[in-house]
């Protein structure tokens, strides 16, 4: 896993909100394009791209594909990002 690619997979509000959506509870492909309003290519890139970042991981079951986050320290990052914008403002 390079640094580079994290970073680069937390620069997308997009891909920091589907994060915190599958740390609540791992979920299905289809459940994210419903909640999230993206369309199936848009949401397949985002994946791609968490998914070589080493942040999320694609589990096939039948037909569906269940996202899971693979290391919660993930959210960690992201909330000391955060705080960090926070405190600029």
């Amino acid at each position: 896993m390079d640094v580079e690619r994290i970073f680069k997979a937390l620069g997308c509000k997009w891909r920091i909100e589907i994060i915190k959506q599958i740390a609540k509870q791992s979920q299905c492909m289809c459940d994210l394009e419903v909640s999230n309003h993206i369309d199936k290519t848009t949401l397949s890139r985002h994946m791609s791209i968490l998914q070589n970042a080493g942040i999320v991981d694609l589990q096939r079951e039948g037909q569906k594909k269940r996202i899971v986050l693979k290391d919660f320290r993930v959210l960690e990052l992201i909330d000391l990002a955060q705080q960090i914008a926070k405190n600029r403002e």
